[in-house]
């Protein structure tokens, strides 16, 4: 009750969007790549406030053998000796129903940091024009297709979202060629 979908869930591209963008792609001869950003959620953070989660038995124990100091003090016990340690998240955390959407903030504000505007239509497809060409980014969370007519360009930005999203050991995938998998779609072009 007082939950609203829209507040909790992530706009991902649709498949017109996919379909349409591959369609100018094949037909403007564009350079392709399909990216992978993994870990994503571990680049987002908690935007509600004070998000909290419930730590039970096994976990909660094994967090007070992390760091004795700050957890033994706030493990309480259940009727049944069961350990509970609640735990105030600063991350998103995969599988949390918000993770996704506050991605998708930090992900839209790094695209628009790079230049690219987001399509009234369809909040998971952007275009920036560079270098006297439309670069062209469609995403489903945390993957994307990404087209320009310079190979080069894309370079740059993939270089972009490495400086951002590989600060913290994780590796960007970066697949290149005229035959993708892109969200369980073979794209031949």
């Amino acid at each position: 009750p007082g939950y609203k979908k829209e507040d909790g869930a992530s706009p991902t591209v649709s498949t017109d969007g996919v379909i349409l963008t591959s369609a100018i792609e094949a037909h403007e001869r564009r350079a392709r790549a399909v990216m992978d950003i993994p870990g994503a959620f571990l680049h987002a953070n908690c935007e509600d406030g004070d998000t909290y989660m419930l730590l039970r038995g096994r976990l909660a124990e094994l967090m007070v053998l992390v760091d004795p100091k700050l957890y033994s003090e706030h493990v309480r016990h259940n009727e049944y000796g069961d350990a509970k340690l609640y735990v105030k998240l600063s991350k998103a955390l995969y599988g949390m129903l918000k993770s996704a959407l506050w991605f998708y903030g930090k992900l839209r504000k790094d695209l628009e940091a790079y230049g690219f505007k987001v399509n009234p239509y369809d909040p998971c497809v952007a275009n920036a024009e560079i270098n006297g060409s439309q670069m062209t980014v469609t995403w489903h969370v945390d993957d994307l297709k990404v087209s320009h007519a310079d190979e080069k360009e894309i370079d740059k930005f993939a270089n972009y979202l490495r400086g951002i999203y590989e600060k913290a050991g994780l590796k960007l995938t970066d697949k290149r060629g005229d035959v993708h998998d892109y969200l369980g779609m073979d794209l031949d072009y």
